[in-house]
């Protein structure tokens, strides 16, 4: 079966954001270790609140660590669309001309309902720059 340039869009910006967060926590791991904490296993939540509570030291000094706690502020309010990518299958919906991908996260399924996520290609894409965009920002903290 073919798929459409748009579905392949779609898959291009879902794996490119996934990437995104994935540095932004690697990153998040190695300012933990920075400031001689370790999150071993936790939630990607968890290790921005860990990091947040975090004293700067002279590795971090206060400044840099100010700058880290607004990107880690921006990257939390993320983390509901970043859990659906990571924690669903995607579908592809099409009406006519609008092509949306499609997540529903299991974690917030109920027997009573069901919720969906639905984005389009330049939504993924600007998501991506914006995930990208902090990573990078706590990259040179």
């Amino acid at each position: 079966m073919a798929t459409s340039t748009t579905e392949q869009s779609l898959h291009i910006w879902r794996s490119r954001a996934i990437d995104a967060f994935a540095q932004a926590e690697a990153t998040i791991d190695l300012l933990l270790r920075k400031l001689n904490c370790q999150a071993k296993g936790e939630l990607i939540s968890s290790k921005i609140e860990r990091l947040r509570k975090a004293k700067p030291n002279s590795a971090i000094p206060q400044e840099r660590k100010s700058n880290v706690d607004l990107a880690l502020a921006d990257l939390a309010q993320l983390l509901p669309i970043r859990n659906d990518l990571v924690h669903s299958k995607m579908h592809v919906r099409t009406d006519g001309d609008h092509v949306v991908a499609c997540f529903a996260n299991p974690n917030l399924q109920c027997d009573y309902s069901s919720f969906q996520r639905e984005v389009s290609a330049p939504r993924l894409q600007a998501l991506t720059s914006r995930a990208a965009h902090l990573a990078k920002i706590l990259s040179e903290a």
